[in-house]
Formats: structure tokens, C-alpha cells, sequence
């Protein structure tokens, strides 16, 4: 083998290690939890319906709207303190400073280090329009 072409391979295998070394570093790169509302508590839907013998009912579903949300800033931010951790269905209850519970599903790596009376803020996307 050449010379130029054993400082070209060599050149070459560097460039290919870099360039995975940088990769594995940008997929290790810790992302931020997702939530997802289960609940606004305090807020609810109320539906009419009717059953099979044509009796009128009322039934009230806790919110799951983000817009029930009070206490977020214009972009959306919201602060609130936790209240209770499920690690067995996943949630996590937290109490706002306006008074509301929201009851958030999160994954389970995400739980593992939230505690009760921990500071918790979380951002609200803009419903849609």
C-alpha cells in the first residue's frame, strides 16, 4: 500500500469515528419530560344524555382542556407545586397557585425524580383556533 493512500485511510477512519462519537452525543442529549393533562380539577364538562328507556340524564366530566388552565402567562408557562406521585398509573397531581389541581400522565423515567413539594412548571400549548 502507498503512503498517501494510508494517510488517506487514516484520515478517513478518524473523520468516521468523529462523526459517530458526535452523533451518540447528540442522541444521549437529555430532552425535556412530556407531560399530558388527564384532568383539571374544579372544571368540568357537562353533557345531556339519554339512556336506552329515553331518560334524560346530566352527566359532568372533569375538564381536560388546557384552556381551563388558570395562572399561565402569555407564553404559556405555568407554575404549580406536586401534590401526589403514582408510579403505579403514572401521574402526578399538582396544586396551582390559583388553587387548581391538575392531574399530568408522564412517563415513568420522568418520575423518578419528582417528589411531593417539589416545584414543578410546565408550559401550555395555545389551544387551537
Amino acid at each position: 500500500m502507498s503512503h498517501k493512500s494510508s494517510i488517506t485511510l487514516v484520515v478517513t477512519v478518524g473523520f468516521l469515528l468523529v462523526a459517530t462519537s458526535m452523533v451518540f452525543a447528540v442522541n444521549e442529549t437529555p430532552t425535556q419530560p412530556v407531560a399530558t393533562i388527564v384532568s383539571v380539577e374544579g372544571a368540568t364538562t357537562t353533557y345531556h344524555s339519554q339512556d336506552w328507556n329515553g331518560q334524560t340524564g346530566t352527566v359532568q366530566v372533569p375538564s381536560q382542556a388546557s384552556a381551563d388552565i388558570k395562572g399561565r402567562d402569555a407564553q404559556g408557562i405555568v407554575h404549580a407545586t406536586v401534590s401526589a406521585v403514582d408510579t403505579t398509573i403514572n401521574r402526578v397531581k399538582v396544586h396551582t397557585p390559583e388553587g387548581q389541581t391538575i392531574v399530568l400522565a408522564m412517563s415513568p423515567a420522568s418520575l423518578t425524580s419528582i417528589q411531593v413539594g417539589d416545584p414543578l412548571t410546565f408550559t401550555v400549548p395555545e389551544p387551537p383556533r
